[in-house]
Protein backbone atom coordinates (compact mmCIF):
# COMPACT_ATOMS: atom_id res chain seq x y z
CA UNK A 1 0.00 0.00 0.00
CA UNK A 2 1.59 3.27 -1.03
CA UNK A 3 1.08 6.46 1.34
CA UNK A 4 1.65 9.99 1.09
CA UNK A 5 5.16 11.32 2.75
CA UNK A 6 5.08 14.61 1.23
CA UNK A 7 2.92 17.80 -0.60
CA UNK A 8 4.33 20.67 -1.99
CA UNK A 9 2.83 22.78 -4.95
CA UNK A 10 5.79 22.64 -6.85
CA UNK A 11 6.52 19.88 -8.96
CA UNK A 12 10.65 20.70 -8.91
CA UNK A 13 10.44 20.37 -4.82
CA UNK A 14 8.71 16.52 -5.53
CA UNK A 15 11.17 15.73 -8.15
CA UNK A 16 13.85 16.41 -5.97
CA UNK A 17 12.73 14.48 -2.81
CA UNK A 18 11.70 11.56 -4.86
CA UNK A 19 15.46 11.55 -6.19
CA UNK A 20 16.89 11.87 -2.94
CA UNK A 21 14.59 9.03 -2.09
CA UNK A 22 15.57 7.34 -4.91
CA UNK A 23 19.37 7.94 -4.11
CA UNK A 24 18.76 6.16 -0.64
CA UNK A 25 17.34 3.24 -1.80
CA UNK A 26 13.49 4.38 -1.19
CA UNK A 27 10.89 3.33 -3.96
CA UNK A 28 8.67 6.57 -4.52
CA UNK A 29 6.28 7.44 -7.39
CA UNK A 30 4.94 11.35 -7.76
CA UNK A 31 1.14 12.12 -8.37
CA UNK A 32 -1.14 14.76 -8.32
CA UNK A 33 -3.29 16.34 -5.92
CA UNK A 34 -6.47 17.95 -6.70
CA UNK A 35 -8.23 20.83 -5.16
CA UNK A 36 -5.10 22.63 -3.39
CA UNK A 37 -6.58 25.91 -2.76
CA UNK A 38 -3.38 27.46 -2.06
CA UNK A 39 -1.74 27.39 -5.36
CA UNK A 40 -3.15 29.57 -7.92
CA UNK A 41 -3.95 26.69 -10.80
CA UNK A 42 -5.49 24.60 -7.61
CA UNK A 43 -2.83 21.46 -7.75
CA UNK A 44 -0.67 20.11 -5.70
CA UNK A 45 2.24 17.36 -6.04
CA UNK A 46 2.41 14.32 -3.41
CA UNK A 47 5.22 11.98 -3.17
CA UNK A 48 4.23 8.29 -2.05
CA UNK A 49 6.46 5.48 -0.94
CA UNK A 50 5.13 2.26 0.57
CA UNK A 51 3.91 1.74 4.01
CA UNK A 52 7.34 -0.34 4.66
CA UNK A 53 9.03 2.66 3.97
CA UNK A 54 7.81 5.12 5.57
CA UNK A 55 10.19 5.39 8.63
CA UNK A 56 13.08 5.40 6.68
CA UNK A 57 11.49 7.98 3.94
CA UNK A 58 10.84 9.96 7.08
CA UNK A 59 13.88 10.14 8.27
CA UNK A 60 15.37 10.91 5.32
CA UNK A 61 13.43 13.75 4.70
CA UNK A 62 14.01 15.38 8.42
CA UNK A 63 18.08 14.76 7.80
CA UNK A 64 18.03 16.50 4.25
CA UNK A 65 15.97 19.60 5.77
CA UNK A 66 13.37 18.91 2.88
CA UNK A 67 10.75 19.56 5.64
Amino acid sequence: MWIVVYVTQSMETAKKLGNVLYDNKVISKLRSAEHCSTNRDGECYEVLVPDTELETAQDIIFENELF
